[in-house]
C-alpha cells in the first residue's frame, strides 16, 4: 500500500515539473515573436562631429579652393561637394580637400558634406561668384581646325585615353608641399580665353600659355608619378603628371620628352623641353591642371595650395 501512494506521488510531482517546463517554453516562444529592438552602437569617439561649424569657402568658374578644417576626421569616411564624392587626406589633425569649380559654371551655391557611419555633417557652404573672360583670335593650319576623318579618330581616341588617366588617380597625395609654376615667363595666353580659329571655329582655352623658345627646360609644378608621356594631335609631345587626389597637371608642345610613364618625378624636375609640336603657331609651353575632372587655372591651385597644413 506504501509503494502505491509513493509511486502515485512521484507520478504527479513529474508531472507539474512537465508542466512548468512546458509554460516556460511557451513564454521563452512568445518572446521570440515579439519584434526585436535595433541596437545601435553609439560611436563617443565621433559625437564632437556635432559641434562643427561649417567653413564658408568662395570660388569662380574654372578655379579651386581648398577646404581646410580643424578636427580628428577619420580617413575611412567620405566627403562630397554638390552630391560629388571627392578625394581628401588628413594632416596634422585637419581635413584637407580640393574643390574645383566648371569653366561652364551656372554660379549655384552648394554645400560640402562629411559622412562616417551614421554621421552626416555639413563642413561647408560653397558660394559661386561670377568671372569673366577675354577673347582672342588664331590663324593656324586649316588640317588643324576642321580635321579630316582619320584626324578626327585620333583626337578622339587620345581624348579617351587622357579622361581615363584622370580617372584613376591615386587616392593619397604624391605631393608634400605647395604647387610651383613649371616655367617663370610670359603669359602669351591666360586660362579661359574664349578662343576664335581662323574666323569660324570657337573653342575655350582651358590652360595657361608660357613663353618659351624651342629647348628650355620644363619644370614639374609638384612631385608625383608619370600618368602619360606621348605624342598627342592637339598638344603635341605632352607629358601629364598624376599628383594624387584627382590633381593632373599637363605639359604640351615640348620638343622633348625627358620621363616615361609610370616614373615618380619630385618638384622641380626637368621633365621635358619646350617646343612647338601638336596645334601650336609658335614655341611655348602650354601647362594645364585638372582636379576632380575639371581643368582649371593653373594660378589657382598654387594659391590654394600655398594654404595647407605644414
Amino acid at each position: 500500500m506504501f509503494k502505491n501512494i509513493y509511486l502515485l506521488a512521484l507520478i504527479l510531482a513529474l508531472s507539474s515539473c512537465s508542466l512548468l517546463t512546458t509554460r516556460e517554453q511557451m513564454k521563452e516562444e512568445k518572446k521570440s515573436e515579439r519584434p526585436q529592438e535595433e541596437v545601435v552602437e553609439k560611436d563617443e569617439d565621433s559625437e564632437w562631429l556635432l559641434t562643427i561649424q561649417p567653413q564658408v569657402i568662395t570660388i569662380r568658374p574654372g578655379e579651386v579652393s581648398l577646404l581646410n578644417i580643424p578636427g580628428d576626421f577619420f580617413k575611412e569616411a567620405k566627403v562630397k561637394c554638390a552630391d560629388k564624392e571627392i578625394p581628401f587626406f588628413l594632416r596634422d589633425h585637419r581635413l584637407v580637400a580640393f574643390v574645383s569649380e566648371t569653366y561652364f559654371s551656372t554660379l549655384k551655391p552648394y554645400s560640402c558634406t562629411y559622412l562616417y557611419k551614421n554621421h552626416k555633417i555639413k563642413i561647408a557652404e560653397v558660394e559661386v561668384l561670377e568671372k569673366t573672360f577675354p577673347s582672342e583670335r588664331i590663324r593656324v593650319d586649316k588640317k588643324r581646325v576642321f580635321l579630316s576623318k582619320k584626324n578626327q579618330a585620333r583626337a578622339d581616341r587620345e581624348r579617351e585615353i587622357k579622361y581615363a588617366a584622370y580617372a584613376n588617380s591615386s587616392e593619397r597625395p604624391f605631393f608634400y608641399d605647395a604647387f610651383e609654376l613649371p616655367i617663370r615667363s610670359k603669359v602669351t595666353s591666360i586660362y579661359g580665353s574664349r578662343r576664335v580659329f581662323n574666323k569660324k571655329k570657337k573653342t575655350q582655352h582651358l590652360g595657361t600659355d608660357y613663353r618659351a623658345a624651342v629647348g628650355v627646360p620644363i619644370k614639374s609644378a609638384n612631385r608625383g608619378k608619370v600618368a602619360l608621356s606621348r605624342d598627342f594631335f592637339y598638344t603635341g609631345h605632352t607629358v601629364i603628371i598624376d599628383h594624387g587626389l584627382g590633381i593632373f597637371t599637363t605639359y604640351g608642345h615640348l620638343s622633348e620628352r625627358l620621363v616615361e610613364e609610370g616614373e615618380i618625378v619630385p618638384t622641380g624636375a626637368i621633365i621635358g623641353k619646350a617646343g612647338s609640336t601638336g596645334r601650336s603657331t609658335a614655341p611655348h609651353l602650354h601647362w594645364g591642371v585638372t582636379v576632380n575632372g575639371l581643368a582649371v587655372e593653373g594660378d589657382s591651385l598654387i594659391r590654394a595650395s600655398k594654404r595647407m597644413p605644414k
